[in-house]
């Protein structure tokens, strides 16, 4: 029985990274490989799940960006630079629904492998020290 069930999870990742590949290539997405490394981080590998911090990226510097389902937004993907709340430098992929990263603020990122999963806006006073000595030291 575990050996079925491990073979349908195999042929269902493999059709989704199918599905994938297929959607990227259809949309014309240059920078779809994010694309296949969010699914690979979120669905496939034994990613580490993690909380990081990083600034709000700058307005104008995505790395690829595309229509919503529904045809009426643009959301923005973004490689930013966090750190782990013990100052572990980490580039981590973003994605901003509906609008361009403002570029002002803080950003709490539930990451999983280099893939952000989840983000909310913080204050920078709960950025953990670590965090902030290895980002600001640019």
């Amino acid at each position: 029985m575990k050996r079925r069930t491990k073979t349908a999870y195999g042929i269902l990742a493999a059709l989704v990274m199918a599905a994938l590949v297929a959607s990227a290539a259809f949309q014309g997405c240059a920078g779809g490989a994010w694309m296949l490394k969010n699914a690979a981080d979120r669905f496939l590998l034994p990613a580490p799940q993690r909380t990081v911090w990083a600034p709000y990226p700058p307005p104008g510097t995505h790395i690829d960006s595309y229509s919503d389902a529904s045809g009426s937004y643009t959301n923005y993907v973004y490689e930013v630079e966090a750190a782990t709340e013990k100052g572990v430098p980490i580039t981590v992929t973003i994605i901003v629904f509906g609008e361009e990263a403002t570029g002002e603020g803080w950003l709490e990122i539930d990451a999983r492998g280099a893939s952000g999963v989840h983000y909310r806006g913080v204050d920078e006073s709960e950025v953990p020290q670590a965090a902030r000595d290895v980002l600001c030291a640019g």
